[in-house]
């Protein structure tokens, strides 16, 4: 005689699946900046798509990259995100890891919608992309000893200007530009990766609004990953420090003109985006990139006094 077994149930696996996403949702609930559905949509205004296709891409992006970020914050130790513990710390490691997994997914599935299979292979190259830097960047952590400015680039590359890249990529698989303009806005997303991680670093160190965020100076424990840490030539190891000796690290790194260092290399990298944008202008003055140059003006970063850690501390 057979014995019965339990048969696979519907109901089941979507009560399974709405408990696996439960950690993902809890951190996608405090929302961040969405600099990515942002890019997503100036680019969508200046090679013509549907708004529809926008808001897939939109969807798609936001979903993968908080995956990044749930995996980011396991992998360096933070345990505030968005103002918020972090899902490794509200749930555990094993659960951040596995629900960390729910955007990668549903940003491909969401994409698939499109119809359009280059779109699909452009979202996993970028997540092959993703986890490369991601590898890279890890490795960089547990060093003692720091990359240099130019593999910290290479670095940001493939993780930072990821999402950035396929975002272009996408945008071509639907409505394709010309090769020339196409060259000039991948490398504009490349540099965009590289600036916008210039300004996550020196905000995780010199920035009072960030530290609301994500907490008072986290990269000071997480190890030479930081190119203020670069610029100052110091080789941090991973470990954890009283807030004391952040504040003395940090006044060090002030009064050696790191932080001015810093911000003199942000500019330059923000000005070489600009010149690529004037570069696609004068190659084709028919593009409508109204909504991309307000995108640039959005997320360049210009720190006001009262934002300056280092400037308090001495005040």
């Amino acid at each position: 005689m057979v014995k019965p077994f339990p048969t696979f149930d519907d109901a089941w696996y979507r009560n399974a699946k709405a408990q696996w996403f439960e950690p993902f949702n809890y951190q996608a609930a405090a929302s961040g900046k969405r600099v990515r559905t942002e890019l997503a949509w100036a680019l969508s205004a200046m090679y013509g798509l549907y708004a529809a296709q926008t808001h897939v891409l939109c969807d798609a992006i936001e979903g993968m990259n908080l995956s990044s970020l749930v995996h980011d914050d396991l992998l360096d130790g933070d345990t505030v995100r968005r103002g918020i513990p972090t899902v490794w710390k509200q749930y555990g490691a094993g659960v951040a890891i596995v629900s960390g997994m729910c955007g990668y997914l549903e940003g491909l599935q969401r994409l698939a919608e499109l119809n359009e299979l280059s779109v699909v292979r452009a979202g996993i190259k970028s997540l092959e992309r993703l986890h490369v830097g991601q590898y890279l960047d890890a490795q960089a952590s547990d060093a003692s000893q720091l990359p240099t400015l130019e593999e910290y680039a290479l670095i940001a590359q493939a993780n930072t200007s990821c999402f950035f890249v396929f975002l272009l990529e996408a945008c071509q698989c639907l409505k394709p530009l010309d090769q020339r303009s196409l060259a000039l806005l991948n490398t504009m997303m490349h540099l965009l990766g590289v600036y916008y991680r210039y300004v996550n670093d020196y905000c995780d160190l010199n920035h009072v609004p960030h530290f609301a965020k994500k907490g008072f100076a986290n990269d000071l424990e997480g190890g030479p990953k930081s190119f203020l840490m670069i610029l100052a030539g110091d080789s941090l190891l991973k470990g954890q420090r009283t807030s004391d000796q952040k504040k003395d690290i940090i006044r060090n790194y002030g009064d050696a003109g790191v932080f001015d260092t810093a911000l003199t290399l942000m500019e330059e990298t923000y000005n070489q985006i600009l010149d690529y944008l004037n570069a696609i202008k004068q190659h084709d003055d028919s593009l409508d990139v109204r909504a991309l140059e307000a995108f640039l003006r959005d997320i360049h970063f210009q720190q006001s006094p009262d934002e300056n850690y280092y400037q308090r501390m001495l005040a």
